[in-house]
């Protein structure tokens, strides 16, 4: 990841380029407005010395970036003035190859290194744009940490760095059509990731758009439906969802197996957690972010997550947030969950391991030093006991998911208390968190062949019989 600084810079650098054209657009604009009378040469004349003086001040500060030495520092240019020996006057300079660069005039030779490193620090590739528009992104739309790290992942996973290093002036309709059929027929995406990739394309080519740095958007005329096509749009199956009742009992086992090794000492954090998440099905941000306090006499009031941040020396912020992912960032007081007995039998577990290690935290879930947990050390830990098993599975959410499948709808719980119970709207519980159960063929057999051999199938004595409905004219002739 490169440093803030760096991509400031290449975003400042972006803004002058986009600045320079501007100015040539503008004096072009002058030019004919000059030819057919709307401003007069005297005007004119004073408007393009205006203009030239602008281009002027942004090409030497652009070049006063880029002209740097290894050690950042500000690369010599020479004057030479005529002598008997060398009679011409000229301005010289070195560039990074150790390449001359000479002119008759200091404005010469800024316009000769502008389009040196015009050319070759490439400031209009995808890839550039890309970094300068989710900067601006960034500092003007007040977007969550996850959201630019999502943009940044997605950028990573779907431009090929060919693709990212396409100066986006030169990019044609044709060719974005041609890089987005190559990757949705070699891949086949899911619907979603598609549409995260178009994301990424939006972002770069309106940024670019935007600041006039290209003259159309190609993406105006490209529709998505010749690529849905070609993308995974069934609906996931529950093995590629969802834990098994087997597989969760898999895990719990090989966890408090794990809490008598010698180096946990019974104090298995990352495993008690997984333990809660399974029962209670919390986002693993809620997870480390629940509070004792949150802990009532019947419920789990869950109302807060860990959210993250990038430093800027490079490190990562973790912060306490007083809301729930699904109240996007505006409290509604969160949600309860019912402490059932289970629940409680596991959280007094975890309150005597860290009374009997004199731990003092606010935070449920903590280190033995009072510190929480944090959300991607716990994801790693999952992700890697899951391999451990043999899942393909490996994610905190499929517990939400397999709690709803597994156990809350054979139970009978409406689908409004399943949504309440875990955080998001009915809709998303019924399109996104409803799967048959992994092993559903042997249960349902078992069920059927339970109410056979109860007599509810094929027994006369338990068919209740529904009066035949009587045709119309059966009851005219009745009536008559």
């Amino acid at each position: 990841m490169l440093p803030e600084i760096y991509i400031m810079v290449a975003c400042q650098n972006v803004e002058i380029i986009r600045a320079i054209r501007s100015i040539r657009v503008q004096r072009e604009t002058l030019q004919i407005q000059e030819k057919i009378g709307i401003i007069d040469a005297c005007g004119a004349e004073d408007e393009r010395n205006m203009l030239n003086q602008k281009e002027r001040t942004l090409k030497e500060s652009l070049v006063s970036s880029q002209h740097l030495t290894a050690d950042g520092l500000p690369r010599v240019i020479s004057h030479h003035v005529p002598t008997d020996d060398n009679p011409k006057e000229y301005w010289i300079t070195r560039v990074a190859d150790n390449k001359k660069i000479k002119a008759a005039t200091r404005e010469a030779l800024i316009d000769k290194l502008y389009d040196y490193y015009n050319e070759e620090s490439k400031d209009s590739s995808f890839g550039t744009i890309f970094t300068a528009a989710l900067f601006e992104k960034k500092i003007t739309e007040n977007p969550k940490a996850n959201t630019l790290r999502k943009y940044k992942a997605d950028f990573e996973r779907y431009i090929s760095p060919e693709f990212a290093k396409s100066d986006i002036t030169k990019l044609t309709e044709t060719e974005v059509k041609k890089y987005i059929q190559e990757l949705v027929n070699r891949d086949h995406p899911k619907d979603k990731a598609f549409l995260a990739f178009k994301g990424v394309l939006n972002l770069a080519f309106i940024y670019a758009y935007r600041h006039k740095i290209i003259q159309s958007n190609p993406l105006d005329y490209i529709s998505n439906k010749p690529y849905l096509k070609s993308c995974d749009t069934r609906k996931a199956r529950s093995e590629e969802k969802i834990f098994s009742s087997k597989e969760i009992d898999s895990l719990t086992v090989e966890v408090r197996r794990r809490m008598e090794w010698k180096r946990f000492g019974g104090y298995y954090i990352n495993g008690y957690a997984m333990l809660f998440a399974v029962l209670t099905g919390v986002r693993s941000g809620e997870l480390c972010a629940l509070q004792w306090k949150d802990i009532e006499d019947e419920c789990i009031h869950i109302h807060a997550q860990q959210l993250s941040d990038e430093k800027k020396d490079g490190g990562t912020l973790y912060y306490y947030a007083p809301y729930t992912k699904n109240e996007k960032g505006v409290s509604e007081d969160g949600r309860d969950f019912p402490l059932t007995k289970k629940i409680k039998a596991l959280l007094s577990e975890i309150k005597e391991k860290q009374n009997a290690r004199n731990i003092v935290s606010e935070f449920v879930f903590c280190h033995e030093d009072g510190e929480w947990i944090k959300t991607d050390a716990y994801e790693t830990f999952l992700r890697r006991l899951c391999r451990s098993r043999g899942f393909d599975i490996t994610n905190n959410h499929a517990f939400r998911m397999s709690l709803n499948s597994n156990v809350l709808i054979p139970m009978g719980i409406s689908v409004a208390d399943r949504a309440a119970m875990l955080g998001h709207s009915i809709e998303t519980n019924l399109k996104n968190y409803s799967f048959a159960q992994k092993d559903y063929i042997s249960t349902v057999r078992a069920l059927l062949d339970r109410d056979y051999e109860e007599g509810t199938q094929g027994n006369p004595d338990n068919v209740v019989i529904f009066p035949q409905k009587e045709s119309s004219e059966t009851l005219i002739s009745q009536h008559f």
